[in-house]
């Protein structure tokens, strides 16, 4: 009795980490949704608003979740304080912080952090320009992942399932 029970606990937590490993790749997914309305949102501030960039990132920020809201907050209070470094470091230092939690891979990551070095040094045609290159890299990569997202989630769930009931077999 005490082996079904323990059988069924590993199937159970087998599968459980097979489904939390599909919505792993759902919630990168939403993520990367989050930052590309973002980033055509401060190509809109940038473009036709001709806000100053501290003025954007508060402008976003109100219409955003956490942790994008505490993320751009902090950047536009730092900017506006005007005692810390660059905007490369002050876009990268606060990215780090705020969104270094995301389920994004870690080269999703990194591009994001870059972003910055393309902000605030260059005419707002440059910025723009470089926003517009952030945004289709992250549709197309969004676009890979929608085409094989149902199989990789239903691969984790199955593969969950399956590698429990095995285990549970080889420990009864």
């Amino acid at each position: 009795m005490i082996r079904l029970a323990g059988g069924l606990l590993v199937i159970a937590s087998a599968s459980l980490f097979g489904f939390r490993a599909a919505d792993a790749l759902e919630e990168e997914y939403r993520q990367m949704q989050d930052l590309r309305r973002i980033v055509y949102m401060l190509q809109g501030e940038i473009r036709y608003a001709r806000s100053f960039l501290s003025e954007a990132f508060l402008a976003i920020a109100q219409d955003q979740e956490e942790p994008y809201r505490s993320w751009l907050r902090c950047l536009q209070e730092k900017m506006d304080m005007r005692e810390e470094g660059s905007l490369p470091w002050l876009w990268e230092e606060t990215a780090r912080a705020h969104l270094g939690k995301l389920a994004l891979k870690e080269g999703e990551k990194r591009r994001l952090y870059a972003l910055g070095h393309y902000l605030g040094t260059a005419d707002v045609k440059m910025q723009v320009s470089h926003l517009q290159m952030y945004a289709e890299h992250l549709e197309a990569r969004m676009e890979d992942m929608q085409q094989t997202m149902q199989t990789q989630k239903k691969l984790y769930r199955v593969l969950g399932m399956s590698g429990g009931i095995l285990l549970a077999i080889l420990l009864i």
